[in-house]
């Protein structure tokens, strides 16, 4: 686990995604993205994003001599879409990543979720208007109710460790797993 931020600072996510990568971390997490702001928008993902990413995927799972010493061979990189309700968000819209949007519980596109072509998977992420909000720890080990992409990241986050847990060992690679993560699904088409 990598703090990245300083309470509403942004902090070095690239160097958290690349020192997980170095410290055995096979499935890399991303609850965070960029603010919309309409003044200053951000329409693409920095290269040292990029390059994070990019490494995360290539190395982790991996000793110095190339060898498998992880569960998995490579490594996978899972990002909240945004809750901006946009038809674009950065860094989740860059191809290699796996771009998570929210559901609310009548299997609907989130209102505020971000949304396109883009996006690879679909996971509860809650909705306020209808008292449906997804539970997660909170400081003080305590728990409360949430909405966003950054509750829907986890559930296919945590799919994904149980995928690994059940047949990652050697030979176990991330195309494998990117491939059991996106066609194990429910088609969701009828109801958006």
């Amino acid at each position: 686990s990598c703090q990245i931020f300083a309470g509403d600072a942004g902090g070095d996510a690239a160097r958290a995604i690349k020192w997980g990568a170095d410290h055995g971390a096979v499935i890399s997490q991303n609850s965070w993205g960029y603010v919309y702001d309409p003044e200053h928008p951000i329409t693409y993902t920095p290269q040292q994003d990029k390059d994070a990413i990019d490494y995360f995927i290539k190395y982790a799972g991996f000793d110095e001599n190339g060898n498998q010493e992880g569960p998995m061979a490579g490594g996978v990189v899972i990002f909240a879409a945004g809750n901006d309700d946009r038809p674009e968000g950065y860094p989740a819209s860059y191809e290699p990543a796996i771009a998570v949007s929210a559901i609310d519980a009548e299997y609907e596109r989130a209102y505020y979720s971000n949304y396109g072509t883009w996006v690879d998977i679909a996971a509860p992420g809650g909705d306020s208007y209808d008292n449906n909000e997804v539970w997660s720890t909170t400081p003080g080990n305590k728990y409360a109710a949430f909405q966003g992409t950054s509750m829907a990241c986890p559930h296919v986050s945590g799919i994904a460790a149980l995928v690994v847990s059940n047949l990652g060992g050697p030979g176990f690679t991330a195309a494998d797993l990117k491939e059991i993560l996106l066609r194990s699904y429910r088609n969701i088409d009828e109801y958006n």
